[in-house]
């Protein structure tokens, strides 16, 4: 049985993914995570399957600093910003985000449910951070830089 905790982790990732689509038409979705975000979008009456689409969504298991991300999903066709997905906490952050996989799909954003992630070509940047927490609490946990600036949000309020 999933805890509460995860459960609420779960709804975090794909309520702010779904904060995603607010102005894209066509909307491509890999499997797991991304499916839920497909479903909640469908529930709000929104339709996806125009084409081309505008945004992608992929769950990750790891991404480099520079946004190489390991997923099961490929869409290598697909000329859209990627968006990847994650349910990983605070603990397995420096597991997620790290030197790890050099090869896989390029991401442009990364959501967990404590943060948003950019991945740009000056390093990873916060843009938004779960109540609580701060960009410093999410350093701690890393090996590599982040960096924020004054327009860092809490997590939610995109």
């Amino acid at each position: 049985m999933r805890s509460l905790e995860h459960a609420a982790d779960l709804e975090r990732v794909v309520l702010r993914a779904t904060q995603e689509c607010e102005s894209k038409q066509g909307v491509w979705f890999g499997d797991g995570l991304p499916q839920s975000v497909r479903s909640a979008l469908e529930a709000l009456g929104r339709t996806t399957e125009q084409q081309p689409p505008e945004i992608a969504f992929v769950e990750v298991s790891a991404v480099s600093p520079q946004g190489r991300a390991t997923t099961d999903a490929g869409p290598s066709a697909l000329g859209c910003p990627v968006v990847g997905l994650s349910t990983s906490t605070l603990e397995g952050l420096g597991s997620l985000v790290g030197p790890e996989p050099e090869t896989g799909i390029q991401i442009t954003r990364l959501i967990c449910p404590i943060a948003v992630f950019d991945f740009t070509p000056d390093g990873i940047r916060v843009r938004e951070v779960r109540h609580g927490l701060t960009a410093a609490d999410l350093q701690e946990r890393l090996a590599t830089t982040l960096w924020s600036g004054p327009d860092l949000k809490e997590l939610g309020t995109h």
